[in-house]
């Protein structure tokens, strides 16, 4: 799917897409996320880091609405996300994970979500 077509795909169809704002939940390791969600109901995290973008799994702790990347059997926290977007997590096997490298080129790749509670 791709970054830029998860937002032209959005655009076509006018007021199609939920973002919630950068996420301050674990800002003091430096982990900050935005989550956002197309008129299809498909997701996407844009980190301002490109390791957590390379996860391997996505973790929604469907309870307390936690998410969590898998890298390298690790689990570390990102944020807390609201219902809806708890709910479009719910719904999707895989979500786009996107960032920008040191280069200033665009990483884009998908990890599957896998739901759960603590």
């Amino acid at each position: 799917m791709g970054l830029h077509r998860f937002f032209s795909r959005c655009n076509k169809g006018g007021n199609c897409m939920a973002v919630e704002a950068l996420k301050q939940d674990n800002c003091d390791k430096g982990i900050n996320a935005a989550f956002m969600s197309n008129h299809r109901g498909e997701v996407c995290i844009a980190f301002s880091d490109p390791v957590y973008a390379r996860a391997d799994t996505i973790l929604l702790d469907r309870q307390s609405r936690a998410i969590h990347v898998v890298i390298h059997q690790s689990s570390f926290f990102i944020s807390h996300v609201s219902e809806a977007m708890a709910s479009a997590f719910e719904n999707n096997k895989q979500a786009l994970l996107t960032a920008i490298r040191p280069d200033g080129s665009l990483l884009e790749l998908f990890a599957p979500i896998e739901i759960g509670n603590a």
